[in-house]
């Protein structure tokens, strides 16, 4: 189901699974926040647009995992606009395996390379180079992605892409994906100071107050590196600590969960190195992860 709801005079957003978000340039005119996973949401997205007699100008993605930009390509061609990302998520965007590389730690295999494909240069710009038009406010939000940005538009309504779990995730999966667990705490106290009159993450539910759901992923990263602590005791390699952490977390152990859960466990065993709470040594030519 994608239904249209107005969030303010100029703003809506498209309740689905992967929130989207819309507001009006002038009468006639619409950008859009993000695009979907595919093209049945880009084909919801046409038939709202056309029901409304509006026309798409820009599409601003925040940022290029294949669940918010999926449909693009789709859109892109219907409408012959263009859409900004930052620099660094474009690098992903524009490329078909880098997404894919980056998470493997190398060229990936055949399954990888299929189920985290991306698009390639459909005509990705650099919202760094592009001055907003006047209603709407961009903001970096980093840590789920290298370049992810939230939009805040004149309604006072904030776009904030992935930078929180909602509370379903934070009960159910609780592991997040990240590339940046620092960059991603910095985000979560950066959101905390943010006024505005409603909150939409691409996944969960609006928020009048996004400062609850802050906390608890505060709470949330704070409880994965205890568990990280705990498990690095004595001293363990990657791969008995990426087995303890499926098996904590009871995730089922698949190629997709393998590249997501391992490369985010890399970045909180950098981040805990770097905040003192680890070392790392090589045993037996073995790279060992020890909790100090």
């Amino acid at each position: 189901m994608f239904e249209l709801i107005q969030a303010g005079e100029k703003t809506y957003y498209i309740n689905n699974r992967n929130i989207m978000g819309l507001y009006c340039l002038n009468d006639k005119e619409v950008c859009l926040i993000d695009t979907g996973d595919g093209e049945k949401a880009a084909a919801a997205i046409q038939e709202i647009l056309e029901e409304k007699g509006w026309s798409l100008k820009f599409i601003i993605n925040t940022h290029t995992h294949i669940d918010h930009l999926g449909g693009n390509a789709y859109l892109m061609d219907k409408w012959k606009c263009p859409a900004y990302a930052t620099n660094v998520d474009n690098a992903f965007a524009n490329h078909k395996i880098l997404e894919a590389s980056y998470m493997f730690g190398g060229y990936p295999c055949e399954e990888l390379r299929r189920i985290f494909a991306h698009p390639g240069p459909l005509g990705f710009r650099d919202i760094e180079n592009f001055e907003l038009p006047q209603g709407l406010d961009m903001i970096h939000l980093p840590g789920h992605s290298f370049g992810m940005i939230g939009i805040k538009t004149s309604d006072d309504v904030w776009f904030i892409g992935d930078s929180v779990l909602n509370w379903k995730s934070l009960e159910k999966y609780q592991f997040g994906y990240l590339v940046d667990v620092e960059g991603y705490l910095n985000t979560l106290a950066l959101l905390k100071t943010l006024e505005g009159n409603l909150f939409i993450p691409t996944h969960g539910k609006a928020e009048t107050d996004i400062r609850p759901l802050a906390d608890g992923n505060q709470n949330n990263i704070k409880n994965n590196m205890d568990v990280i602590l705990e498990i690095c005791r004595g001293g363990k390699n990657f791969d008995l600590i990426l087995r303890e952490i499926f098996t904590h977390y009871r995730i089922a152990p698949r190629m997709s969960q393998y590249v997501l859960i391992g490369s985010t466990l890399r970045c909180y065993l950098t981040c805990l190195q770097e905040r003192g709470k680890l070392r790392f040594r090589f045993e037996n030519n073995i790279l060992i992860w020890e909790t100090l």
